[in-house]
């Protein structure tokens, strides 16, 4: 099995990558969907976080739940809270992402979308990694037009993560996705290609 590890800062076009890779029915671990999953459905998880921050509590139709954009402005606002949130919510992913491997055993090629695939060392248990990029007019169009998103908001989270000339250091395969989904597409089936001959997957 080969492992390909998604990553890129936020608004770089990860998902669209992800999208491409499952039209070769490459099975893709989506990290996001999971946190996301732990935060509404993780009694655990949900009880630590009550007890550290009750202001991100909510109540609707009787049921408490996370306002994740209360949690979202708490955390990218101070890096202590940051960490102890990481502490709680990746090992967490860290189990759901190797159950996923593990079912996923029959695969000729497997996928983890991992925004900090890097930051947590995600990479190591990767085969080859595609970073995700586009120019900085890119991303923060695409960022600022999501809800609840700000420039400030933005410049937390980019704070956050390792920044891109760091991340090319490590030498993945680089993918831009500033000029167009057929452009993106294209090199994605490229590299796809040269993985396939290098670890001999495809034959001459």
């Amino acid at each position: 099995m080969i492992i390909i590890g998604i990553t890129g800062s936020i608004g770089m076009g990860k998902s669209t990558i992800a999208k491409m890779l499952k039209q070769f029915k490459i099975p893709v671990f989506d990290s996001d969907k999971e946190v996301n999953d732990i935060l509404e459905n993780n009694d655990v998880v949900k009880k630590k976080i009550y007890d550290l921050w009750p202001d991100v509590i909510v109540t609707e139709t009787n049921n408490k739940k996370i306002d994740k954009n209360l949690l979202g402005k708490k955390i990218f606002g101070n890096e202590n809270y940051r960490r102890i949130l990481e502490s709680i919510i990746h090992p967490k992913v860290e189990e759901r992402r190797n159950t996923f491997i593990k079912r996923k055993n029959k695969s000729t090629i497997v996928a983890l979308d991992v925004p900090l695939l890097y930051e947590t060392g995600t990479d190591k248990v990767c085969d080859d990694v595609f970073l995700v990029y586009a120019n900085e007019k890119t991303q923060k169009k695409r960022v600022l037009a999501r809800p609840n998103m700000t420039q400030k908001k933005l410049n937390l989270i980019k704070k956050a993560q390792w920044d891109e000339k760091k991340k090319r250091k490590k030498g993945p395969y680089l993918v831009t996705t500033s000029y167009g989904k057929f452009i993106s597409f294209i090199i994605i089936v490229t590299y796809l290609i040269i993985i396939s001959f290098k670890r001999k997957i495809l034959k001459l």
